[in-house]
């Protein structure tokens, strides 16, 4: 009987540690997409900035300063 319950515990524990792997592969998988947003948004500035610099400086002198 106590080999039985023993078992039954193990089951249980098993079946709880495969759920917990199982929710942290969906929480690293969020994380990532929010880092890829983050990305995205983070070049989408940089392109706004250089548009930004671009208009107000003037593409000639802006392209005189980088050479």
């Amino acid at each position: 009987m106590d080999d039985k319950r023993v078992q039954l515990q193990l089951d249980k524990h098993s079946n709880q540690i495969a759920k917990l792997f199982s929710k942290i592969d969906d929480t690293n998988d969020k994380i990532q997409r929010i880092f890829t947003m983050l990305n995205q948004i983070r070049y989408f500035l940089y392109g706004g900035f250089a548009y930004f610099i671009a208009s107000e400086v003037g593409m000639f002198n802006l392209l005189r300063l980088v050479a």
